[in-house]
């Protein structure tokens, strides 16, 4: 069955919009019709991108090891996009790599205590402050946030030191 008839007979039962609303009232006899978009639909996006299973996972252990995600992408000869990125399931790699290459590190001097926190809000929550605003001046500048422990430090900077 080719698929503008599977098409054309399941628009006489219903319009495009509504099918997969109301797949479940489907006549049997549409049934084929329904298999043969379904068919369709399934020409993956990596046939289309003409990337393998496997060099998405690399794609993905390259944006996990800090990678920019562009970067990782045109390695295998792609253009990033984040809604590319979504039809290939990368969609949570790349939200953990935005998470966690905009997060802050605070570090108690004493201790060696290291906290990760995303937001300079919940730094401010953690040292019992109502403002966060004052936080930016010690940022990367390895002096102690007044009044605590503390020294706090974004993630490249974070990572870049070997030692605190």
């Amino acid at each position: 069955m080719e698929l503008i008839t599977a098409i054309h007979e399941l628009e006489q039962w219903r319009p495009i919009m509504e099918w997969d609303d109301h797949i479940k009232e489907l006549p049997d006899e549409l049934k084929e019709s329904w298999d043969r978009i379904l068919k369709a639909r399934d020409i993956g996006v990596m046939d289309r991108v003409g990337l393998t299973q496997a060099e998405i996972r690399e794609i993905s252990e390259l944006i996990n090891k800090d990678m920019l995600p562009t970067e990782a992408f045109r390695r295998y000869g792609i253009k990033y996009a984040k809604r590319l990125a979504k039809r290939l399931g990368m969609e949570d790699v790349i939200d953990n790599y935005y998470k966690r290459v905009k997060s802050y590190y605070l570090i108690d001097a004493v201790t060696k205590e290291k906290h990760q926190f995303y937001s300079l809000q919940d730094v401010a929550k953690f040292l019992g402050r109502k403002d966060y605003r004052s936080l930016s001046q010690y940022i990367d500048r390895a002096s102690f946030i007044a009044r605590t422990n503390y020294k706090i430090y974004k993630y490249r900077t974070f990572k870049k030191r070997k030692r605190f």
